[in-house]
Parts: C-alpha cells; sequence; structure tokens
C-alpha cells in the first residue's frame, strides 16, 4: 500500500516544493490530509466551482480569533471591491503561507532527510522517484519565493478553508490580465478539491479548469515570462495539467534553464532535474529533446509560441 507523504508531495512537482508548509516535516495531525497538487484538503462544503462564484467573492465569516489583521485585511477589503491586484497577491498567499516559516537550507535539508527516514515517499519526475538530494535542491531554491511572498504573513490565521478560495480569486484576476495570477492558477487551480473523487465528479469543471490554466501559460509565454516554460516542463513531467512526457519535459525545462530567469538556479539543481528526466530516454530521444529545448527558447525570445 503506498504511504500518504506529509510533505504533500503531489503531482506537480515544482508547484509542490513551492508550497509553503510542505516542505517542512509536520505531524500528520496539525492539518487535514494534503491533496494531490499540496493543498491541505478543506471540507467539502468549502469547495466553490469557480464558475458559480460572483465576480468579486465575499469574505466568508470568520471567529475573531481569526479576523484577518494587517496586509491580509487590506488585501480582503480590496479584492472584494473588484482589485484584480489585491485578488492576485490573497490568492497567492492562500496556498502558498498556511504553514509558511522562514527556514535555512541547513533546516530544510534536515526536514528532507528526516522525513525520507521516517518513510515518507519523494515526489516522482517523470514516474521516477526524485532524489533526496534533488529534493532538498528544490526545496532550498523554493524557499526564496517563500520568503519574499509570505513575510509579513500571519500563517497562524491561515485556515485550509482559505485555500478553497484562491483558485476563483487567481482566475479573476488572471483574467484581468495579472501575470503572476496566471502562473499560481496553474499551479494551484485545483486546490478547492479534496480528493480524486471529488475530481472525477466534477469533470466538465476540471477539463474547464485544466484548458484556461493551459490558456493562462500561453498568455504568460507572450508576454515574456519565463516561469511559464518551467510550469509546462513541470506539467510534462509530474502532470496534472498535461500527460506525463519525459521528452517533452527534458525540452521544456531546458528551455527554462537557458533564461535568465534560471540563473539563480545552482547547477547541481539544473543536472539534477534534467538527470531525473533522462532515466526514461535514450540517448537519441535525449539529442532530439535537447534540440526542441533549443528551439522552444528562440520561439519565447521571439515571443512566439512553442509549435
Amino acid at each position: 500500500m503506498t504511504r500518504r507523504s506529509r510533505y504533500g508531495w503531489g503531482v506537480a512537482v515544482v508547484a509542490v516544493c513551492v508550497a509553503a508548509g510542505l516542505l517542512i516535516h509536520q505531524e500528520s495531525s496539525r492539518a487535514p490530509a494534503a491533496r494531490a497538487d499540496g493543498t491541505p484538503t478543506p471540507p467539502s462544503s468549502a469547495r466553490s466551482p469557480v464558475a458559480t462564484l460572483p465576480p468579486a467573492p465575499p469574505v466568508p465569516p470568520t471567529s475573531p480569533a481569526n479576523a484577518p489583521t494587517g496586509h491580509r485585511a487590506d488585501l480582503e477589503q480590496r479584492a472584494a471591491a473588484g482589485d484584480a491586484d489585491a485578488a492576485a497577491e490573497l490568492g497567492g498567499l492562500f496556498v502558498l503561507c498556511r504553514h509558511y516559516q522562514a527556514r535555512s537550507a541547513e533546516e530544510l535539508e534536515d526536514d528532507v532527510i528526516s522525513g525520507m527516514a521516517d518513510g515518507e515517499e519523494p515526489p516522482r519526475i517523470a514516474g521516477t522517484p526524485a532524489s533526496p538530494e534533488l529534493v532538498t535542491l528544490i526545496v532550498q531554491q523554493s524557499q526564496s519565493e517563500l520568503d519574499r511572498r509570505c513575510s509579513g504573513i500571519d500563517a497562524g490565521k491561515l485556515r485550509w478553508e482559505d485555500a478553497a478560495r484562491a483558485p476563483a480569486l487567481l482566475e479573476r484576476a488572471a483574467d484581468a490580465g495579472r501575470v503572476q495570477a496566471m502562473l499560481d492558477y496553474a499551479r494551484y487551480a485545483f486546490a478547492d478539491y479534496g480528493d480524486t473523487e471529488q475530481l472525477l465528479a466534477d469533470a466538465d469543471e476540471v477539463i474547464r479548469r485544466k484548458e484556461k490554466a493551459r490558456a493562462f501559460l500561453r498568455q504568460a509565454l507572450r508576454r515574456g515570462e519565463a516561469q511559464a516554460l518551467l510550469l509546462l516542463g513541470d506539467a510534462y513531467a509530474s502532470g496534472p495539467l498535461e500527460k506525463i512526457d519525459p521528452a517533452r519535459a527534458y525540452a521544456y525545462m531546458s528551455a527554462f534553464f537557458e533564461s535568465p530567469a534560471a540563473q539563480d538556479w545552482p547547477p547541481r539543481l539544473r543536472e539534477g532535474y534534467l538527470q531525473a528526466l533522462a532515466q526514461r530516454l535514450d540517448t537519441t530521444q535525449i539529442a532530439r529533446a535537447r534540440a526542441d529545448g533549443e528551439q522552444i527558447y528562440r520561439d519565447f525570445q521571439a515571443g512566439a509560441l512553442p509549435q
């Protein structure tokens, strides 16, 4: 029987490793079980399909102890009034920051080692379990985004019900042209679904969101956002937006690694990710994927969508 990971490793490796709290070795009693995209499972009553929500979702009732304060309260008010920038930021912090903690590289490495020593299953890249070193490098690389986006947020006041609001907020902001919301929606479009059964029971909405997420990534590419290359590579490596295709994943990740946005990725991380994908490819397929990656990056630089 497959054991569920407390890390919440999900189908999209990079997306999951960016999610705060999923990087940290947690006691399973601290939060509900994690779903495929790494976000905590809300009660089924908390899920509200995007298609049924008004343009500005109302703030749900909350107890005084959990009432939004400070920056979050300001975002809530602005988002409710129709501010797309606030909706983008609020939706992002709901899925990223629930378990955020400032962590050093050494602490993150210890967390990964401890979790795997306790029997936690590593995430899979194109069906191949990632090595502890690769997981550690991804987690360490992701921490900078968490620090940037979650600093100053009181993570203790974020509930798993908040994650259920994220897709609607992100979709509204992405429809208004906010690029970060486009990227976040592609990562967390299904944050309000509790399990596979709910996804299957709502197949039409799931298909709609997949198509919308793909469209947002294409828009982000046309606007010169290299992170869209990363997310497409990760989608082909681990799903769920695309069917797993190691060669296509290799091509998109190679293209991303050519971009300035990837230059802060340690060489060992870049090499390790591509090596994990290469385990599913022969030498001819690798050569072809590299050539495809070069073409994808040329297309990206020219503002054209990859073929």
